[in-house]
């Protein structure tokens, strides 16, 4: 373990046991596990300062993590684990409605005016050609105003998910053996091609 995971660790240890503590079952576990190794993954790009829920003070929900890169550049990584039973479907359009269902849940949020980044890890076969499939899925439901199908996953419009989902600048999958970034052609913040550079360099843990 690295200094710099030392440190982490030892700065967040308080926030970290509460979790531990108010943990219900294997599962919640699991998600965070998730969260600690996104942490650990970030920390080991030295680019990369890392903070760990310091912005629960605002109203709405915020990202796990909030990252300066270079000490100038601001993004926000939110960690999603998708869990091996909601892979485990055989029919491809399952999957892409369970990964639909993921994005409308998360782009509530990402906070606007920053560069945004949905962290999956993946437990099962995930191929990215299904991601793929789920967000054009949803960016055709928004253009053709499908009000009900955005209003039952608690949008006030096609027009508000579409400007949620904007704020969402890319997505990055997380296997065992894999790592892929998606970058949202609608973000507002794009993730600069240094940022991109650096994600790429990240250590396989």
């Amino acid at each position: 373990m690295s200094r710099r995971h030392v440190a982490f660790a030892e700065l967040y240890s308080t926030k970290i046991r509460a979790k531990l503590r108010s943990l219900r079952d294997d599962e919640g576990l699991l998600d965070l596990r998730a969260e600690l190794l996104t942490a650990a993954l970030l920390l080991t790009e030295k680019s990369f300062s890392v903070e760990y829920e310091t912005n629960n003070a605002h109203s709405q929900r915020w990202p796990d993590f909030t990252v300066t890169f270079k000490t100038h550049t601001q993004f926000n990584v939110e960690v999603r684990r998708i869990r091996s039973m909601e892979l485990e479907d055989e029919d491809a359009g399952a999957t892409v409605v369970k990964l639909m269902s993921v994005l409308c849940d998360k782009v509530g949020q990402m906070p606007p005016s920053f560069i945004n980044l949905l962290w999956m890890h993946a437990e099962g076969d995930f191929a990215e050609a299904d991601l793929v499939a789920a967000t054009l899925t949803l960016r055709q439901l928004a253009e053709r105003k499908d009000e009900a199908f955005f209003v039952q996953r608690k949008f006030k419009s096609a027009t508000d998910f579409l400007k949620q989902y904007q704020q969402l600048s890319a997505i990055v999958i997380e296997q065992t053996d894999a790592r892929t970034l998606w970058l949202n052609p609608l973000a507002r913040h794009k993730v600069v091609p240094a940022l991109v550079s650096a994600i790429g360099r990240i250590a396989k843990l």
